[in-house]
């Protein structure tokens, strides 16, 4: 559990703006609560860091920021999380498309099952970024590129993401995640 004196206010201490701010934010597994009112402001531009034992909700908190939580039955968050001042729990926020605003590596690699290529083409594909195979192939390279992959897997684009090592696996994830551009990665022990 984090315990409910965890506070931090890194937007100030950094003098930059506020991105992420969390207020009083509880989680629970149906009955059992995961969280007691955690508060922090995460300032934009910056890595912030969760560190603690395992199991003490680091990620729990983190998916709270991209409504990953929604997707377990029987979870609930109360509290205020707010993305550039905009409630992330507000009626009407689409999760889908937070998430996309919110790009999330978990711990373990997940690759699709599909090819290198089409992994990193996913999500810019079903969200219209680009009109042009071309232009797609630039979106994969680049997204590659910045996971530090580029240059292993540019000669078999084709063959499966799961083909891959699992350390290859994990950058794959990552070029995946920042291929549509999030505002914010969520990054779980990756």
């Amino acid at each position: 559990m984090i315990a409910p004196t965890l506070r931090a206010d890194a937007g100030t201490i950094l003098g930059g703006p506020t991105k992420i701010n969390a207020r009083d934010v509880n989680v629970f597994y149906g009955d059992k609560q995961a969280l007691y009112d955690v508060s922090i402001d995460i300032p934009d531009r910056a890595v912030t860091a969760f560190i603690g034992p395992s199991g003490c909700g680091k990620t729990t908190f983190l998916r709270c920021f991209n409504r990953m939580n929604d997707t377990i039955e029987g979870a609930r968050v109360t509290g205020s999380v707010q993305i550039e001042g905009k409630d992330a729990y507000a009626k009407g926020v689409d999760p889908v498309v937070l998430r996309t605003r919110v790009g999330m590596v978990f711990q373990k690699p997940n690759p699709f099952p599909k090819s290198i290529y089409d992994n990193v083409a996913y999500g810019p594909r079903i969200h219209g970024m680009a009109k042009k195979k071309a232009d797609m192939d630039g979106i994969v390279e680049q997204s590659l590129r910045r996971a530090g992959l580029w240059e292993e897997v540019k000669d078999r684009l084709g063959q499966p993401g799961t083909s891959l090592s699992g350390g290859q696996q994990q950058r794959l994830v990552i070029a995946r995640t920042v291929a549509v551009n999030p505002d914010v990665i969520l990054m779980d022990e990756p």
